[in-house]
Protein backbone atom coordinates (compact mmCIF):
# COMPACT_ATOMS: atom_id res chain seq x y z
CA UNK A 1 0.00 0.00 0.00
CA UNK A 2 1.11 3.29 -0.51
CA UNK A 3 0.51 6.47 1.66
CA UNK A 4 0.04 10.46 0.64
CA UNK A 5 -0.33 13.39 2.81
CA UNK A 6 -2.70 16.10 1.92
CA UNK A 7 -2.14 19.14 4.21
CA UNK A 8 -4.84 21.48 4.58
CA UNK A 9 -4.58 25.28 5.31
CA UNK A 10 -7.82 27.03 6.35
CA UNK A 11 -8.52 29.96 5.80
CA UNK A 12 -11.40 31.15 7.97
CA UNK A 13 -12.14 29.99 11.10
CA UNK A 14 -13.82 25.97 11.64
CA UNK A 15 -16.78 25.13 13.86
CA UNK A 16 -15.55 21.61 14.77
CA UNK A 17 -17.70 20.24 17.37
CA UNK A 18 -16.69 19.26 20.71
CA UNK A 19 -18.36 16.07 21.46
CA UNK A 20 -16.54 14.98 24.74
CA UNK A 21 -17.95 18.57 25.97
CA UNK A 22 -21.47 17.98 24.93
CA UNK A 23 -21.55 19.19 21.18
CA UNK A 24 -22.44 22.44 22.57
CA UNK A 25 -22.98 25.16 19.75
CA UNK A 26 -20.61 27.80 22.01
CA UNK A 27 -17.73 24.62 22.45
CA UNK A 28 -14.97 24.23 19.33
CA UNK A 29 -12.17 22.68 18.47
CA UNK A 30 -9.27 21.89 15.63
CA UNK A 31 -10.14 17.45 15.82
CA UNK A 32 -12.28 16.62 12.74
CA UNK A 33 -12.18 12.94 12.57
CA UNK A 34 -11.95 10.60 9.90
CA UNK A 35 -15.51 9.09 10.28
CA UNK A 36 -16.64 12.82 10.04
CA UNK A 37 -14.67 13.78 6.58
CA UNK A 38 -15.54 10.40 5.11
CA UNK A 39 -19.52 11.67 6.08
CA UNK A 40 -18.81 14.95 4.80
CA UNK A 41 -17.75 13.59 1.00
CA UNK A 42 -20.18 11.34 0.96
CA UNK A 43 -23.23 14.05 1.79
CA UNK A 44 -21.47 16.56 -0.56
CA UNK A 45 -20.80 14.35 -3.60
CA UNK A 46 -24.40 12.82 -3.23
CA UNK A 47 -25.80 16.50 -3.35
CA UNK A 48 -23.97 17.29 -6.36
CA UNK A 49 -25.39 14.35 -8.03
CA UNK A 50 -21.77 12.42 -8.17
CA UNK A 51 -22.86 9.17 -7.42
CA UNK A 52 -20.24 7.76 -9.46
CA UNK A 53 -18.12 8.81 -6.99
CA UNK A 54 -20.30 8.50 -3.93
CA UNK A 55 -19.82 4.47 -5.16
CA UNK A 56 -16.50 4.40 -6.29
CA UNK A 57 -15.82 6.05 -2.33
CA UNK A 58 -17.75 3.55 -0.62
CA UNK A 59 -16.17 0.45 -2.52
CA UNK A 60 -12.69 1.82 -2.10
CA UNK A 61 -13.20 2.14 1.75
CA UNK A 62 -15.05 -1.04 2.06
CA UNK A 63 -12.68 -2.97 0.91
CA UNK A 64 -9.71 -1.28 2.63
CA UNK A 65 -7.92 -0.08 -0.82
CA UNK A 66 -9.02 3.25 0.70
CA UNK A 67 -8.30 4.31 4.39
CA UNK A 68 -7.99 7.65 5.91
CA UNK A 69 -6.46 8.81 9.16
CA UNK A 70 -8.18 11.63 11.37
CA UNK A 71 -7.11 15.05 10.43
CA UNK A 72 -4.18 16.03 12.43
CA UNK A 73 -2.33 18.43 12.92
CA UNK A 74 1.10 20.44 11.33
CA UNK A 75 2.75 23.20 11.53
CA UNK A 76 6.02 25.07 10.27
CA UNK A 77 9.10 24.00 12.46
CA UNK A 78 11.83 26.39 10.27
CA UNK A 79 12.08 25.16 7.07
CA UNK A 80 10.46 21.69 7.67
CA UNK A 81 6.92 20.56 8.35
CA UNK A 82 6.33 18.94 11.41
CA UNK A 83 3.46 16.31 11.39
CA UNK A 84 2.14 15.41 14.22
CA UNK A 85 0.34 12.18 15.31
CA UNK A 86 -2.27 11.09 18.68
CA UNK A 87 -0.68 11.03 21.99
CA UNK A 88 -0.51 6.93 22.22
CA UNK A 89 -3.23 5.21 24.86
CA UNK A 90 -0.77 3.59 26.36
CA UNK A 91 -0.28 3.01 30.05
CA UNK A 92 3.38 2.37 30.61
CA UNK A 93 5.00 1.03 33.55
CA UNK A 94 8.12 3.12 34.29
CA UNK A 95 11.59 1.65 34.80
CA UNK A 96 12.64 1.08 38.81
CA UNK A 97 14.77 4.48 40.36
CA UNK A 98 17.12 5.26 43.30
CA UNK A 99 14.69 6.54 46.28
CA UNK A 100 15.28 10.56 45.64
CA UNK A 101 14.69 13.78 47.28
CA UNK A 102 10.89 15.65 48.24
CA UNK A 103 11.79 17.96 45.74
CA UNK A 104 13.01 16.49 42.72
CA UNK A 105 10.06 13.98 43.09
CA UNK A 106 8.13 16.68 43.39
CA UNK A 107 9.46 17.82 40.17
CA UNK A 108 8.94 14.82 38.15
CA UNK A 109 5.00 14.30 39.65
CA UNK A 110 4.57 17.76 37.93
CA UNK A 111 5.87 16.62 34.85
CA UNK A 112 3.99 13.62 34.60
CA UNK A 113 1.00 15.54 35.05
CA UNK A 114 2.19 18.14 32.41
CA UNK A 115 2.64 15.31 29.98
CA UNK A 116 -0.75 13.35 30.86
CA UNK A 117 -2.32 16.58 29.19
CA UNK A 118 -0.65 16.44 25.58
CA UNK A 119 -2.73 15.79 23.38
CA UNK A 120 -0.44 15.05 19.79
CA UNK A 121 3.58 14.50 19.39
CA UNK A 122 5.79 14.79 16.65
CA UNK A 123 6.11 11.57 14.59
CA UNK A 124 9.94 12.02 15.14
CA UNK A 125 9.74 12.03 18.30
CA UNK A 126 7.00 9.97 19.59
CA UNK A 127 9.80 7.18 20.53
CA UNK A 128 11.59 9.70 22.53
CA UNK A 129 8.45 10.87 24.38
CA UNK A 130 7.78 6.87 25.05
CA UNK A 131 10.79 6.14 26.02
CA UNK A 132 10.81 8.93 28.61
CA UNK A 133 7.36 7.96 29.92
CA UNK A 134 8.97 4.45 31.00
CA UNK A 135 11.86 6.33 32.81
CA UNK A 136 11.27 9.42 34.95
CA UNK A 137 8.21 10.51 33.39
CA UNK A 138 9.68 14.18 32.14
CA UNK A 139 9.41 15.52 28.61
CA UNK A 140 9.94 19.00 28.59
CA UNK A 141 8.87 19.51 24.73
CA UNK A 142 5.85 21.98 24.46
CA UNK A 143 3.52 21.44 21.49
CA UNK A 144 3.15 24.41 19.43
CA UNK A 145 0.10 26.83 19.53
CA UNK A 146 -1.83 25.67 16.41
CA UNK A 147 -4.45 27.86 16.64
CA UNK A 148 -6.31 29.93 18.96
CA UNK A 149 -10.29 29.32 20.13
CA UNK A 150 -12.71 32.26 20.49
CA UNK A 151 -16.63 33.12 20.75
CA UNK A 152 -18.62 35.04 18.41
CA UNK A 153 -21.37 36.57 19.01
CA UNK A 154 -24.26 36.35 15.95
CA UNK A 155 -28.24 37.34 15.96
CA UNK A 156 -31.01 34.99 15.63
CA UNK A 157 -33.76 36.76 13.70
CA UNK A 158 -36.17 34.43 12.69
CA UNK A 159 -38.48 34.81 15.56
CA UNK A 160 -40.71 37.95 16.65
CA UNK A 161 -37.39 39.28 18.66
CA UNK A 162 -33.65 39.40 17.79
CA UNK A 163 -31.98 37.31 20.10
CA UNK A 164 -28.54 37.03 20.60
CA UNK A 165 -26.33 33.36 20.52
CA UNK A 166 -22.30 32.43 20.52
CA UNK A 167 -20.92 30.36 18.09
CA UNK A 168 -17.28 29.08 19.17
CA UNK A 169 -14.67 28.60 16.64
CA UNK A 170 -11.13 27.86 16.01
CA UNK A 171 -8.91 29.65 13.96
CA UNK A 172 -5.50 28.05 13.10
CA UNK A 173 -2.09 30.00 12.55
CA UNK A 174 -0.82 31.28 9.86
CA UNK A 175 1.74 28.42 10.18
CA UNK A 176 -0.29 25.82 10.66
CA UNK A 177 -3.24 23.55 9.54
CA UNK A 178 -4.19 20.08 9.39
CA UNK A 179 -3.11 17.04 7.30
CA UNK A 180 -4.38 13.91 6.14
CA UNK A 181 -2.97 10.56 5.69
CA UNK A 182 -4.18 8.07 3.44
CA UNK A 183 -3.54 4.64 2.26
CA UNK A 184 -4.23 3.50 -1.35
CA UNK A 185 -3.35 0.66 -2.69
CA UNK A 186 -3.86 1.93 -6.35
CA UNK A 187 -1.49 5.18 -8.17
CA UNK A 188 -5.03 7.31 -9.64
CA UNK A 189 -6.31 7.20 -6.32
CA UNK A 190 -4.27 9.72 -5.11
CA UNK A 191 -4.72 12.35 -7.22
CA UNK A 192 -8.74 11.41 -7.54
CA UNK A 193 -8.59 12.09 -3.38
CA UNK A 194 -6.91 15.41 -4.17
CA UNK A 195 -9.50 16.97 -6.59
CA UNK A 196 -12.33 15.78 -3.76
CA UNK A 197 -10.03 17.94 -0.88
CA UNK A 198 -10.00 20.59 -3.28
CA UNK A 199 -13.72 20.52 -4.16
CA UNK A 200 -14.53 19.91 -0.81
CA UNK A 201 -12.26 22.99 0.62
CA UNK A 202 -14.43 25.21 -1.29
CA UNK A 203 -17.41 24.37 0.25
CA UNK A 204 -15.97 24.01 3.62
CA UNK A 205 -16.13 21.27 6.57
CA UNK A 206 -17.46 21.13 9.91
CA UNK A 207 -20.52 23.67 11.60
CA UNK A 208 -21.51 26.65 10.07
CA UNK A 209 -20.68 26.69 6.88
CA UNK A 210 -23.36 28.78 5.76
CA UNK A 211 -21.61 31.79 7.33
CA UNK A 212 -17.90 31.07 5.95
CA UNK A 213 -16.61 28.60 8.08
CA UNK A 214 -14.24 25.50 7.34
CA UNK A 215 -13.00 26.25 3.76
CA UNK A 216 -9.41 25.28 3.23
CA UNK A 217 -6.68 24.94 0.52
CA UNK A 218 -3.95 22.14 -0.11
CA UNK A 219 -0.91 24.01 1.72
CA UNK A 220 1.57 22.58 -0.42
CA UNK A 221 1.76 19.56 -3.14
CA UNK A 222 0.30 16.30 -2.55
CA UNK A 223 3.70 14.40 -0.39
CA UNK A 224 4.00 11.19 -1.28
CA UNK A 225 5.63 8.67 1.67
CA UNK A 226 8.87 6.62 1.76
CA UNK A 227 11.48 5.93 3.75
CA UNK A 228 13.99 8.35 2.65
CA UNK A 229 11.56 11.33 3.10
CA UNK A 230 11.38 14.84 2.83
CA UNK A 231 11.18 16.07 5.97
CA UNK A 232 11.93 14.02 9.37
CA UNK A 233 8.77 13.61 10.58
CA UNK A 234 7.09 12.09 6.72
CA UNK A 235 10.11 9.72 7.33
CA UNK A 236 9.22 8.90 10.99
CA UNK A 237 5.50 7.85 9.73
CA UNK A 238 6.52 5.67 6.44
CA UNK A 239 8.84 3.68 8.76
CA UNK A 240 5.88 3.87 11.56
CA UNK A 241 2.95 2.54 8.73
CA UNK A 242 5.14 0.08 7.44
CA UNK A 243 6.16 -1.29 10.79
CA UNK A 244 3.33 -4.45 10.99
CA UNK A 245 5.67 -6.14 13.22
CA UNK A 246 5.91 -3.43 16.12
CA UNK A 247 4.42 -4.95 19.77
CA UNK A 248 1.96 -1.69 20.11
CA UNK A 249 -0.13 -1.09 16.44
CA UNK A 250 -1.63 2.84 16.71
CA UNK A 251 -4.72 3.71 15.03
CA UNK A 252 -4.83 7.01 13.63
CA UNK A 253 -8.29 7.00 12.99
CA UNK A 254 -11.61 5.81 14.36
CA UNK A 255 -12.16 1.91 14.51
CA UNK A 256 -15.50 -0.01 14.39
CA UNK A 257 -14.11 -3.63 15.12
CA UNK A 258 -16.10 -6.63 13.73
CA UNK A 259 -17.44 -8.93 15.69
CA UNK A 260 -14.43 -11.42 15.35
CA UNK A 261 -12.27 -8.71 15.82
CA UNK A 262 -13.43 -7.94 19.58
CA UNK A 263 -10.98 -10.09 21.57
CA UNK A 264 -8.19 -8.06 19.55
CA UNK A 265 -9.57 -4.93 20.88
CA UNK A 266 -9.79 -5.95 24.10
CA UNK A 267 -6.36 -7.47 24.69
CA UNK A 268 -5.26 -3.75 23.70
CA UNK A 269 -5.45 -0.25 25.44
CA UNK A 270 -8.44 1.90 23.91
CA UNK A 271 -10.63 4.92 24.70
CA UNK A 272 -14.06 4.79 23.13
CA UNK A 273 -16.82 7.36 21.98
CA UNK A 274 -20.30 6.73 21.18
CA UNK A 275 -22.01 8.25 17.57
CA UNK A 276 -25.36 8.47 17.42
CA UNK A 277 -28.22 11.39 16.13
CA UNK A 278 -30.52 11.92 13.63
CA UNK A 279 -30.57 11.82 9.41
CA UNK A 280 -32.84 14.29 8.68
CA UNK A 281 -34.89 14.46 5.11
CA UNK A 282 -36.84 17.43 4.48
CA UNK A 283 -39.56 17.78 7.84
CA UNK A 284 -38.52 14.36 9.04
CA UNK A 285 -35.63 13.57 11.29
CA UNK A 286 -34.91 9.70 11.60
CA UNK A 287 -32.36 8.12 14.58
CA UNK A 288 -29.42 6.51 13.71
CA UNK A 289 -28.14 3.48 15.09
CA UNK A 290 -25.59 4.55 17.73
CA UNK A 291 -22.04 2.95 17.89
CA UNK A 292 -18.73 2.92 19.78
CA UNK A 293 -15.53 3.86 17.56
CA UNK A 294 -12.71 3.09 18.97
CA UNK A 295 -10.53 6.55 19.30
CA UNK A 296 -7.79 6.98 17.12
CA UNK A 297 -4.69 6.65 19.65
CA UNK A 298 -5.64 3.11 20.90
CA UNK A 299 -3.02 0.71 20.91
CA UNK A 300 -3.39 -3.02 20.10
CA UNK A 301 -1.06 -6.13 19.37
CA UNK A 302 -2.35 -6.71 15.77
CA UNK A 303 -4.14 -4.71 13.49
CA UNK A 304 -7.54 -5.21 13.31
CA UNK A 305 -9.75 -4.20 9.57
CA UNK A 306 -12.52 -2.54 11.60
CA UNK A 307 -15.52 -1.82 9.02
CA UNK A 308 -17.86 0.49 7.61
CA UNK A 309 -21.73 0.07 9.06
CA UNK A 310 -24.64 1.16 8.08
CA UNK A 311 -26.56 2.99 11.00
CA UNK A 312 -29.97 4.12 9.26
CA UNK A 313 -31.28 5.18 5.96
CA UNK A 314 -31.59 8.72 3.98
CA UNK A 315 -33.01 9.41 0.33
CA UNK A 316 -33.36 5.63 -0.25
CA UNK A 317 -29.97 4.85 0.03
CA UNK A 318 -27.85 4.21 3.26
CA UNK A 319 -26.05 5.98 5.54
CA UNK A 320 -22.64 4.56 6.53
CA UNK A 321 -20.12 5.29 9.31
CA UNK A 322 -16.29 4.95 8.61
CA UNK A 323 -15.01 2.71 10.85
CA UNK A 324 -11.35 1.38 9.44
CA UNK A 325 -8.57 1.34 10.69
CA UNK A 326 -5.01 2.96 9.50
CA UNK A 327 -1.77 2.13 11.76
CA UNK A 328 1.59 3.26 12.75
CA UNK A 329 3.39 0.69 14.73
CA UNK A 330 4.60 1.90 18.23
CA UNK A 331 7.70 0.72 19.62
CA UNK A 332 8.24 0.21 23.76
Amino acid sequence: MRFAIYSLAFDTPVHFGEAAQGGKLEQAGMRYSADTLFSALCTELAAEGALADVARLREGVTSGRLLFSDLLPWHMAGEEMAYYLPRPVLQLARRAQQPLAYRETCVQATARKRAKKLKYLRASRLADFLQAMQADGRWEEETPAFGTQALTERVNCRGAASLPYFVGTFSFCADAGLYLLAGMEREEDQDWLEELLRWLGCLGIGGKRSSGYGKFHLAEDVLSLDELGLYADDAALYRMLEDASAPWQMTLSPLLPTREEIPAVRQGSYALRRVGGFVTEAAHAEKKRGVYLVEAGSCFRARPAGKVAALGTSGGHEVLRYGKGLYAGVRV
